[in-house]
């Protein structure tokens, strides 16, 4: 009997040995998700600090090149008033095709990126959308079917459409 009664013993505190390893590595396992929690939460910051950044450059370069764009247009409609020479006005011509195909390049460039969700459209639409139908608008002879621009035409046609 005596022998029973060790091995039961014996037996009861391996098993709340085993069960005091288990709760062991329960808590470690916990610090661990916890720690994982954290480093999750610390890298949707940062991708959201990033995404910001890259919307800040994209939005400077746009504001840049559109200044550009309107400063040529505005050198052209002075020199016209001004009767400038033809030779004048053919070298603000070119300037200012230039500057516009490089203000419509940044435009399309931000509008692929909303429609492939680099971007979220939203956050721009309320900001671009009748910016991006006036340009249009205004330069019709740009947007045409064989235009370059495919990017700028359909965000447009999918926010005149919503």
């Amino acid at each position: 009997m005596c022998l029973k009664t060790t091995l039961e013993i014996a037996s009861t505190i391996g098993s709340l040995a085993a069960a005091g390893a288990a709760i062991y590595g329960l808590k470690i396992a916990k610090k661990q998700l916890i720690q994982i929690g954290k480093e999750i939460k610390i890298a949707v910051e940062n991708k959201r600090t990033d995404s910001l950044r890259i919307v800040l450059e994209i939005e400077t370069q746009m504001n840049s090149r559109k200044l550009e764009f309107d400063k040529a247009s505005k050198e052209v409609r002075e020199a016209k008033l001004n009767s400038a020479s033809e030779d004048k006005m053919d070298i603000l011509k070119d300037y200012f095709e230039a500057v516009k195909e490089n203000y419509f390049n940044s435009l399309d460039r931000l509008c692929f990126c909303m429609l492939k969700n680099y971007l979220s459209d939203k956050d721009w639409k309320t900001e671009y959308r009748n910016l991006i139908h006036d340009t249009i608008a205004s330069y019709e002879e740009d947007f045409s079917t064989a235009s370059p621009y495919r990017n700028i035409k359909a965000i447009n046609e999918k926010w005149q459409s919503e």
